[in-house]
């Protein structure tokens, strides 16, 4: 406690304001490069793989889509069959 009333003596009150805030700004730093980007950087692996969950699915979705689609079209060609077939016979008196 001597020194900080000596050197505030020696060189004023702001200069020793100065070197509080110094130190301060110092911690700051410190914390914002270690403990936030930390934070950020862990976000950051979180979001990303919920993206590339997403992608995923959707890749899968429309994987199952297109199998749907095709079946319908499987469908719709054997019911046209169908009808053609009992149009043509009816047509042609059976």
């Amino acid at each position: 406690m001597d020194q900080f009333i000596s050197i505030a003596e020696r060189f004023g009150l702001p200069v020793v304001m100065l070197l509080g805030m110094s130190y301060g700004m110092v911690q700051l730093f410190k914390w914002l490069a270690n403990d936030l980007m930390k934070q950020i950087a862990d976000n950051h692996s979180r979001i990303e793989a919920i993206i590339i969950k997403l992608i995923d699915n959707s890749k899968q979705e429309r994987a199952d889509n297109k199998l749907y689609f095709e079946k319908v079209v499987t469908m719709l060609n054997s019911t046209y069959d169908i009808m053609a077939k009992l149009y043509k016979d009816a047509k042609n008196g059976k």
